[in-house]
């Protein structure tokens, strides 16, 4: 069993990216789930409809949000609509949308559940722990492997929250700081945990931002509008592979394409 996922997507150029690439990808490494982070698809103001759209038909069967999500109110109620595009859960349930699913893949079922940190990182949330505990009782028995994208800004409180679950969601990664990291690890009760994947878009710049306009609010602390960096794009990514029968990670790859 092989689970790929894709680093957040930080523009539309990344999504189309993946428009082109991914379906290969997956026949390629024999891919039997993907999970995409796209909350920046629609360039820092959350996902539109299309854009989850686009990225459903290019391979991903999940896609997960972050920080971002919420900013594009246009798109709250294709997040009622689709259960495949989550939000994290710790938003709570008046928010609009779903934090977790599962989806039947005809072979297997695969819960998925988005979740946000809670350091160095806008809007404060609840802490997730509590939430995804909430889900993995009441979901008991309706899946055959789990999969969880903490989307936070620290990496002590991914790992934090990685060795918590360290056994009971197979697949724990990190998202939000678009830089893929060296610590892929197979924790000691079987899950496979990556602190972050990464990001899908365009390179040469600041996590896929035009390097003067980011430098211009950093060194300055004025608003600034953000550009997308303008080189070719570029996605990471990492496969994680399942023992079918004990659902403990066995190998984990980082890919870039």
């Amino acid at each position: 069993m092989k689970i790929l996922a894709i680093g957040d997507v930080t523009s539309p150029t990344g999504a189309a990216h993946l428009e082109k690439r991914l379906w290969g990808i997956r026949r390629q490494y024999n891919i039997d789930f993907c999970v995409v982070n796209g909350e920046n698809a629609s360039f820092i103001t959350g996902i539109s409809k299309d854009g989850a759209e686009k990225l459903l038909r290019s391979g991903a069967d999940v896609i997960t949000g972050g920080n971002h999500t919420m900013h594009n109110h246009a798109a709250h109620g294709m997040l009622d609509e689709f259960f495949e595009v989550l939000r994290p859960i710790n938003f709570g349930d008046e928010a609009p949308g779903h934090g977790y699913t599962v989806v039947n893949t005809g072979v297997y079922r695969i819960l998925v559940i988005n979740a946000m940190g809670t350091v160095h990182i806008e809007p404060q949330l609840n802490m997730p722990y509590s939430y995804i505990e909430d889900v993995l009782a009441r979901e008991a028995g309706n899946y055959d492997f789990a999969v969880l994208d903490i989307h936070a800004e620290a990496t002590g409180e991914k790992l934090a929250v990685a060795h918590s679950f360290d056994g009971k969601i197979n697949v724990i990664f990190g998202t939000h700081t678009h830089v893929p990291t060296a610590d892929a690890t197979i924790l000691p009760n079987g899950s496979g945990y990556i602190s972050d994947l990464g990001m899908c878009g365009e390179s040469g710049g600041i996590l896929g931002m035009e390097i003067n306009s980011v430098l211009f609010k950093m060194r300055t602390r004025l608003p600034g509008k953000f550009k997308c960096a303008s080189g070719a794009p570029v996605a990471d990514a990492v496969i994680f592979t399942l023992d079918d029968t004990s659902g403990r990670v066995t190998e984990i790859k980082r890919i870039k394409f």
